[in-house]
């Protein structure tokens, strides 16, 4: 294992969460290895195509082109949720590769949240399509995800970044991107149900953001407040605003990097 083990903990923001593919088109420019991706949500999400091998390329363009009826699928009656989440799982495994977490070229621990026993839950094992479904099924707009009997939900609900799952996992360096929660009150556009409960959802988890955040050695927090939850459309947008925090981050992440080796 490698004595540094830089790890890569990506939080949730829905449409933000594009952010990451600029992170980490910064971060593979500058060689910055990586041997470990904890993500929450949409973090999730990019990680898992990341560590499948997918490339940041195809990634990009797949963000461009991304249309809500690739993935929205209503849940009819709507009991648990508006949309079923089934059409996205597929998506995610066929882009994954159908991969196992044991199929992965980089490690990678999902985060969710058990609905029943109110505790975060970290996937390592299974099927990667399934955990990613589990761990961005939003409360209200995504039915929950039943594994092994748990009913999971979106990881944001208690680890919005998942610094401190990194560190539980032993990562040494913790290089934490946060695109969900900011300071900056009244800058949040609302435009659509999914803002309303994110947004909701963000005010709630504050408080426990700010102490995660102190678990990690770098934190980057592209300028995406601007840009909704549900608007996907501003993916490239999104894209370069983690390019452009992460430059300013860079010196500062290869010094930890060198000074661990």
């Amino acid at each position: 294992m490698n004595k540094r083990k830089i790890c890569l903990a990506l939080g949730g923001g829905s449409a933000r969460g594009f952010a990451h593919i600029g992170v980490l088109k910064v971060l593979e420019e500058a060689k910055i290895p990586i041997d470990l991706i904890v993500g929450t949500s949409m973090g999730s999400v990019i990680g898992a195509f990341y560590a499948s091998g997918m490339s940041l390329g195809f990634m990009e363009k797949l963000a461009r082109r991304m249309q809500r009826n690739t993935w929205i699928d209503f849940s009819l009656p709507p009991r648990m949720g508006l949309i079923s989440g089934e059409k996205l799982e597929q998506f995610i495994y066929v882009l994954t590769k159908r991969a196992k977490f044991s199929d992965l070229k980089i490690s990678l621990a999902v985060v969710a949240t058990d609905l029943v026993k109110e505790e975060r839950v970290v996937i390592t094992e299974g099927i990667v399509a399934k955990a990613v479904h589990a761990s961005l099924a939003i409360p209200g707009v995504f039915c929950p995800v039943n594994i092994e009997g748990r009913l999971l939900a979106d990881g944001g609900i208690l680890e919005k970044v998942p610094a401190k799952t990194a560190k539980e996992l032993g990562a040494n360096i913790i290089i934490a991107v946060n695109v969900g929660v900011y300071e900056n009150k009244g800058k949040n556009k609302i435009n659509h149900l999914l803002d309303v409960i994110t947004q909701s959802l963000d005010i709630m988890s504050k408080e426990i953001v700010r102490s995660h955040l102190e678990l990690a050695d770098i934190v980057i927090t592209p300028q995406v407040e601007d840009i909704a939850s549900s608007q996907f459309e501003r993916a490239e947008e999104a894209i370069k605003k983690g390019e452009q925090e992460t430059y300013k981050s860079l010196p500062s992440i290869k010094e930890i990097v060198e000074r661990s080796e």
